[in-house]
């Protein structure tokens, strides 16, 4: 197809769409699976392809073209618009990519995670969740591939409105009258952000939020690098609302250009390894987001680039101006002779430029080199928004050029080289003005891109169960509600994605879920009524609950974690202690290593391990505390563990809470159902204790007395407790430990505590190997307190050994074929070694008052046992490599080491070196009993004294040190709790009462303040009884 001089052009039966201007009309964007109605993806072959046809120029409208064929080959698809939204010759195409066969629902994934298979289609007016670069989420598909699809759209000019209300929206959408038609504006209440304005079936119109961020635009869940891909998407891939997809875009009453310009009066070179782009003095930029402190994030309209500039580089650019001015072939300041001279000086065969045209204002003219001459080509637009050259049409001038770079402009010529305007040379004069502005721009940080802050920091992020855990740098942005995420704090400009908090729940997930402490996940609500789940891990207890509470604040969809009753000093709180017993009669056809997963609402939270055989035992405890208002029902499903990657659930039960009488255990077998009908099999059934308990939580201040009593040096109350709260000693561990931590009082407690359980002890060989009141709040201590130590000193060295393929195996019933012992060996010896040096050096790392606290211990020790020269040693020995150091070796998940399980090589090779590191810590060599660990001897001989040294030195800090920052914790909460521990054991406290000579008057007056707190608890009682 060719151009004739002065813009004729020869006929051509078909119209081909090109790639829109500025707008990303044909680019490129990564979706979830979907098609066009009436195709299946399991129609295509693993290595389909979707391939581009051009149309018809006169196609009749309301024809909808789909795959050829219902064959499992590369098929062609082709769209026609219906009733004219689109101009004949618009086409959606691509390609699928890692698709097998006989997947089941084209939706049933969507952008952000699982979607259920009972909708095709997303829904609703926001989804929440949008992230960069997402792929299909299936078995059949693997985690990076994806699924790519070039979307088309009808050009901006016939559906973009710029800054409009919703009002005059609605009018302009009524008028048309067309069910399908839209429109998009720039939002009057969120000047930045857009709106999608739909006419839906019912004659209603919709308003859909587009959060535009750094170039990219989101909404429904989804990521699109423009709007032009947004409004394909939901043109041919995905309906907007159930059943309905954008089908006639409304052209504003006139085009609209009114996205902010401006132009550079300096140049600048962008600082490596950020989001800063370079540009000539000169440059002409299209703004997308206006940043804090001065910084823009734009386009750079010569080279299509996106990136960060500072504010005082540069300078508006006027309305009146051409739009097209930066473009690099645009020449708006030339004469019809300069534009001749520039093509056949500077200029080269094929060399071509735009220019406004002298003759008709408004109308453009394209100059084009040839051998012998230069070709002049006008270019018109059109009352349609679009432009005409030669009688066709275009959505853009860079339609036309793009278009011309492939075809004939000429016989036998192209466009090739845009002649693009002659930049002087960049030149800072050196004014005292100029350095300053750099020196001003090398003063700005970028911590302030974004508006109210309102936390930040590196959280592990996980998209769904079978995912990889990513340490990922989130910003929690308060005005808008959105958690924005990066893939570090250096590069914090461009999100990788985002979550809409306003459609959210957070809830906290238990460690069983994968095997790692401090889990949280963000439950994701919209308007379809499915739910999408994102798991987050903290390093510790506090660093999770804080991220928690901080989201839970912007969460319209959850309850604030403690809801107040009517009587607004109470406060209310609910949990559920669930301890999953056994099942009877597993069908043997289904059942060979059953495990249970526990939900809240459909939403799961927990799992037990696996147990063999048909009548499983399980006897697991699950705490699940601090419950949103809207659970009213747990459930739980029966899987089998095996080896393939899908494991379904076959039988399940559920509760509703209403059932469950308040405080009181129930004890009871459930019946089991199944999702299908499972024939020749007798009923099944699940044993449960359960407990569903609401807290009542007063003011801090109504607990002043028991606060009081508990606080008490000669800690009478807390001995009593110890002595009546077996079972619930966990508990109360963690709730003294809060309560002294937050008065600064920690020390003072376990100090007492040790000292009173090594003066009851006669065996200095048994002293704190039961687990006691004492030696639970010391671990919980060091678990609070010591993971900074733990990181420090294990971490380099785990991740090592989770990359190594070398085993350490020593035992000979356990060795492979030709495996060489000695070489395992080695291995194990050279990990020990290095793991052993890090220990010793990371000394000064653990916190001081946990130091003085072992120093304390070694003091007491050698008192009661004066002759025993290693018992100073070992009782330090015992709590940081017993109860600390070795635990996190054999299961490094625990301190969030690592984030996935390693392998069985790895798993090994961390229990031999644990063996070795506790073996050196107790001063013991390995024999009879382990004699294959006997080549470890040597290596535990030779370091004795060192670690002598080490544990001597941990102790040495005499003096207890100033507290360097806060504890913070919900301190009503905790004395609520300890008050209900006295409740609960108030008998048997009433019995020790009557026991106890020096202690009597103590134990009565505690008796005498928990029966007086019940009274005003009563006094507090809520008119409405909850749930």
């Amino acid at each position: 197809m060719m151009a004739t001089q002065g813009g004729g052009e020869e006929p051509d039966p078909f119209s081909v769409v090109t790639r829109m201007a500025g707008a990303g009309g044909d680019g490129t964007t990564r979706l979830p699976a979907c098609c066009s109605q009436g195709m299946q993806i399991s129609d295509l072959s693993s290595t389909s392809s979707v391939h581009t046809t051009v149309l018809p120029p006169k196609q009749p409208p309301g024809v909808t073209y789909s795959v050829f064929g219902k064959d499992p080959r590369p098929g062609t698809v082709m769209f026609a618009s219906e009733g004219g939204g689109i101009s004949p010759g618009h086409i959606i195409s691509g390609s699928f990519s890692g698709v097998g066969r006989g997947m089941s629902d084209p939706m049933q994934e969507g952008a952000f995670g699982r979607i259920s298979s009972t909708s095709r289609s997303p829904e609703g007016h926001s989804l929440g969740i949008v992230e960069e670069g997402d792929a299909l989420d299936v078995q059949e598909i693997g985690e990076d591939d994806e699924v790519v699809l070039t979307l088309t759209a009808p050009p901006p000019n016939q559906w973009y409105h710029g800054k409009l209300d919703r009002m005059i929206a609605e009018e302009r959408l009524l008028q048309v009258r067309a069910a399908g038609s839209y429109l998009i504006r720039e939002s009057d209440r969120r000047p930045g952000s857009f709106v999608l304005s739909f006419l839906s079936m019912t004659n209603t119109v919709s308003h859909f939020r587009i959060i535009a961020m750094c170039g990219d635009y989101y909404i429904g869940g989804r990521r699109f690098s423009s709007l032009s891909d947004l409004i394909g998407y939901y043109s041919y891939v995905s309906c907007l609302l159930k059943g309905e997809k954008l089908i006639s875009p409304v052209a504003p009453p006139e085009p609209v250009e009114d996205r902010r310009r401006v132009r550079a009066i300096l140049p600048y070179t962008k600082v490596p390894e950020t989001d800063e782009i370079s540009f000539f003095k000169g440059d002409t930029f299209i703004v997308h987001n206006e940043l804090e402190d001065g910084w823009l994030w734009v386009t750079n309209v010569r080279t299509d680039e996106q990136g960060l500039i500072v504010e005082d580089l540069v300078k508006e650019v006027g309305r009146e101006e051409d739009p097209h001015e930066g473009k690099a072939w645009f020449h708006g300041k030339i004469n019809k002779q300069e534009a001749y001279n520039l093509l056949m000086t500077v200029g080269q065969v094929g060399s071509f430029l735009v220019r406004p045209s002298d003759s008709t204002p408004g109308d453009y003219s394209l100059y084009f080199r040839t051998t012998e001459t230069i070709r002049r080509f006008k270019i018109s637009p059109t009352p349609s928004n679009q432009f005409m050259m030669g009688g066709r049409y275009y959505n853009s001038i860079d339609d036309i050029i793009e278009h011309y770079r492939k075809e004939q402009i000429v016989e036998g010529h192209n466009l090739k080289d845009a002649l693009s305007v002659q930049h002087q040379e960049q030149v800072l004069t050196d004014t005292v003005e100029g350095k300053e502005i750099y020196n001003t721009i090398r003063r700005k940080t970028k911590d302030a891109f974004y508006k109210n802050i309102v936390k930040k920091g590196y959280v592990l992020f996980n998209k769904g169960k079978g995912k990889r855990w990513k340490n990922l740098y989130f910003i929690l942005e308060g005005n808008d509600s959105q958690l924005i995420y990066f893939e570090s704090e250096k590069r914090a400009t461009k999100p990788k994605g985002l979550i809409d908090l306003s459609v959210c729940s957070v809830y906290e997930v238990h460690d069983s879920m994968f095997g790692r402490p401090n889990c949280f996940q963000i439950v994701v609500q919209h308007f379809s009524e499915e739910q999408c789940i994102f798991y987050f891990a903290g390093e510790t207890p506090e660093q999770a609950q804080d991220w928690m509470k901080c989201l839970q604040t912007f969460c319209s969809n959850l309850r604030k974690p403690s809801q107040p009753c009517s009587n607004k000093r109470l406060r209310q709180v609910s949990s559920i202690f669930l301890n999953v017993e056994e099942a009877h009669k597993l069908p043997s056809k289904h059942f060979t290593n059953a495990y249970c997963n526990i939900y809240l609402n459909s939403i799961q939270v927990a799992k037990t391990h696996p147990r063999e055989g048909q009548n499983p035992v399980w006897t697991e405890e699950f705490i699940f505390d601090d419950l949103s208002s809207e659970i009213n029902r747990f459930e739980i499903s029966l899987s089998n563990k095996t080896k393939k990657s899908k494991e379904n659930d076959i039988l399940f039960m559920c509760c509703p809470l209403c059932r469950l009488q308040r405080g009181q255990m129930i004890d009871e077998w459930f019946p089991l159902s199944s999702h299908v009908p499972l024939k020749n099999v007798v009923p099944s059934s699940l044993r449960l204790r359960v407990r569903y308990s609401v807290e009542k939580i007063m003011p801090v201040e109504v607990y002043s007395e028991l606060k009081e009593l508990v606080l008490l040096k000669e800690l009478h109350v807390i001995n009593a407790l110890a002595h009546v709260c077996g079972q619930d000693r966990t508990l109360l561990a963690s709730v003294l430990l809060r309560i002294f931590r937050h008065e600064n009082l920690e020390a003072q407690l376990l100090r007492e505590l040790n000292d009173r359980e090594i003066s009851a002890e006669d065996e200095a060989t048994t002293l704190f190997r039961a687990t006691t009141l004492a030696s639970t709040l010391m671990e919980q201590y060091m678990k609070a307190t010591a993971t900074p130590f733990v990181h420090h000193a294990l971490k380099d060295t785990i991740l090592k050994i989770m990359e190594s393929r070398q085993s350490c195996e020593l035992n000979p019933s356990k060795l492979e074929k030709n495996e060489d012992v000695n070489v395992n060996l080695t291995h194990l010896l050279s990990i020990v070694s290095e793991l052993v040096e890090k220990i010793f050096m990371a000394a000064e790392i653990l916190p001081p008052t946990l130091r003085f606290i072992y120093g304390c211990l070694q003091k007491s020790v050698q008192q009661k046992w004066p002759r025993n020269t290693t018992m100073k040693t070992r009782v330090v020995s015992g709590f940081v490599f017993l109860r600390l150091i070795c635990p996190a070796i054999v299961n490094p998940r625990i301190f969030n080491i690592i984030a996935d399980p390693p392998s069985p090589i790895a798993s090994r090779t961390l229990t031999l070196v644990a063996k070795a590191v506790q073996n050196l810590a107790n001063l013991v060599e390995f024999g009879a009993k382990e004699p294959y660990m006997e080549g470890v001897n040597p290596f535990i001989k030779s370091n004795k004294h060192r670690m002598i040294m080490f544990l001597d030195e941990l102790g040495n800090v005499p003096e207890l040190p100033e507290p360097t920052e806060h504890f913070n914790t919900d301190l009503a909460r905790d004395l609520a709790a300890l008050h209900q521990l006295c409740v609960t054991h108030l008998n048997e406290l009433r019995i020790l009462s009557n026991e106890r000579g020096t202690q009597q008057h103590i134990l009565k007056k505690l008796l005498a303040v928990t029966e007086l707190l019940q009274q005003t608890q009563t006094q507090y009682a809520v008119t409405n009884s909850g749930r």
